[in-house]
């Protein structure tokens, strides 16, 4: 018989490292503005979102503007760079690159379980 631990639902609640994302609150025009000026004139790295790279999928103005926004703040906040590109921005300690893209709910149901401190039970473990 093998036993095999399922993935522990108890993680660290705060990842080493800071990202910059783009705010989900704040509209895709406003984003896409703070996008245009990171890449055209602010010195960030744009190659990763193009078609047939490595960052292109999702092809949001989020997911695009997140990569952007936080490859300027990794290469220009020990120089005064911020993470605010007319508040279009925030700072995170949760690596997005890390984040799966599920269902909504799902996805809010599964953090409320990770947020909690959970003992491992009997039924975290599958027997073969």
């Amino acid at each position: 018989m093998t036993i095999f631990k399922l993935s522990n639902l108890s993680t660290s609640k705060a990842e080493f490292g800071q990202w910059c994302v783009a705010d989900p609150q704040i509209p895709d025009n406003v984003i896409q503005a703070a996008l245009d000026w990171a890449c055209q004139i602010g010195g960030a790295d744009c190659s990763k979102i193009q078609p047939d790279q490595p960052c292109f999928l999702p092809n949001t103005v989020k997911d695009h503007a997140s990569v952007v926004f936080n490859d300027y703040y990794q290469r220009y906040k020990h120089k005064g760079g911020t993470c605010d590109f007319h508040s279009a921005a925030v700072i995170t300690q949760r690596d997005p690159s890390k984040q799966i893209y599920i269902n909504p709910f799902v996805n809010s149901y599964l953090s409320s379980l990770i947020n909690q401190d959970l003992e491992p039970f009997v039924t975290d473990y599958l027997m073969i």
